[in-house]
Parts: structure tokens; C-alpha cells; sequence
């Protein structure tokens, strides 16, 4: 495959790598694929691996995933990276970053996702992951018991542990119907992701993680390979 450049834009930051090597880059010459740069949201049900799109200055655009009034904010090609590899498999696929996208995929097709701001709200509530564990482990199980209570949790909550607790136990309440009975892959880093790996496995729900820049990789290759390259 002939080397080209892989683009993911974050606000107006871009995160860069030559590929296929997979090396951080600051750009070059080569063909450029971007993943957050726009392109016509697909609807579900969808192949996981898009079509990629022409951008009007040139290079390639990654489409968002589209659903129920939600657009996927950059976790399609994280899911496209999982299912690419992994063209038979049935299941839940959880991106967990600034927002957490919960994914329903079978046999290399996206056919629902719920989307989570959970992050954004720490973040906006200036809440940093230095917590206690067995006090955000106690938090998260009320939560997830009384998802109905989450703004009285937040309300009385004073550290790191109850408030990340009652936030990640209140998502996991809304998408139990993502996860109950079903096989989840996480792709995500930091402790947030662990705290949800955590909850799941003790609510018997079999997880296996993957690594967040590899998953985004993978998806962004498998979109070039369908297209046979870019150039």
C-alpha cells in the first residue's frame, strides 16, 4: 500500500502518523485520510468500514456514524478498526474518550449507538481522575441502583471517587440495554475507562480491551484497503 498520512482533528488540534508505518508526524506530502474533518453522516444500519469521501480541499474525509438525532464524534473509525478485523463477530463495542459511545456491531455492520457526554461533564466540572477507588466503586454501584438521583449524588458529592462514581454509574444504568447479556469491547485509556471495565466484569459481562490509537489506526486502513488506496 503506498504511503499516505492518517488525520484525526480534535477541536483545532490534529493528531498525525505516516502510514502505513504508523509513525507520529507532523505531515508530508502524502495523501491525507481524516477522521473528525467532516463527510455525509451515514445512517444506521451501515457497514462499519465507510466509503471514504473526497475532501473539497483535497485528501479524504472518514464519515461520522448517524443515529437517533446522535452523531458519532469520532468513534466510528474506532469501531471500524474493531470490526475489520473481527468480520463475523456479534456484540456491544464501548469508545470511551471526552464522550463515550456505546455501539451495538454484528457481522461487520454498526446497527445502533447511544452516545455519553459523561467526560465532558467531568470535565466541565473540573474533576480530575485522582480518586479513591472504593469510594467511586461505592458511588457508581448507588448510581447504577438509582440512576434517578444522579443530579442529588452530584449535588452532596465533595471528591473525585463520588463524583466520577455517580456519573459512570448513571451511564451505565442508561445503556444496560447495550451491555446486559452481551460480549462488550472497550476501546479507550485512563482510569474512567478502567472504572467501566470494572463495573461490567463484576456484573458479569465479559470485556475485552483494546488500544485506543491502534483501533483508530486499524479503522482508518481498513477504509483505505476497501478503497484499494488513495492517492
Amino acid at each position: 500500500m503506498a504511503t499516505w498520512i492518517a488525520a484525526e482533528k480534535i477541536g483545532r488540534m490534529a493528531r498525525m502518523w505516516d502510514m502505513p508505518a504508523r509513525q507520529p508526524t507532523d505531515g508530508g506530502k502524502a495523501p491525507i485520510v481524516l477522521l473528525g474533518g467532516g463527510g455525509t453522516p451515514r445512517t444506521l444500519p451501515c457497514k462499519a468500514v465507510p466509503e471514504l469521501e473526497a475532501g473539497v480541499g483535497g485528501g479524504w474525509l472518514f464519515p461520522p456514524l448517524a443515529w437517533d438525532g446522535q452523531f458519532s464524534g469520532g468513534a466510528e473509525a474506532r469501531i471500524a478498526g474493531y470490526a475489520s478485523a473481527n468480520p463475523n463477530w456479534d456484540g456491544v463495542i464501548c469508545v470511551a474518550g471526552e464522550a463515550t459511545v456505546w455501539a451495538h456491531v454484528s457481522a461487520g455492520e454498526v446497527i445502533s449507538f447511544q452516545r455519553f457526554v459523561t467526560g465532558q461533564l467531568a470535565a466541565a466540572m473540573e474533576v480530575d481522575e485522582a480518586w479513591d477507588d472504593a469510594v467511586m466503586r461505592r458511588a457508581l454501584d448507588d448510581a447504577m441502583a438509582r440512576p434517578e438521583r444522579l443530579a442529588a449524588y452530584i449535588a452532596r458529592a465533595g471528591d473525585a471517587g463520588t463524583l466520577w462514581g455517580a456519573l459512570l454509574g448513571a451511564e451505565l444504568a442508561a445503556a444496560r440495554v447495550y451491555w446486559l447479556g452481551q460480549e462488550v469491547v472497550l476501546i479507550g485509556e485512563g482510569r474512567a475507562s478502567e472504572a467501566l471495565q470494572g463495573a461490567l466484569a463484576a456484573q458479569g459481562v465479559p470485556v475485552r480491551r483494546e488500544d485506543d490509537t491502534d483501533m483508530l489506526l486499524a479503522g482508518l486502513e481498513a477504509a483505505v484497503r476497501a478503497r484499494g488506496g488513495v492517492s
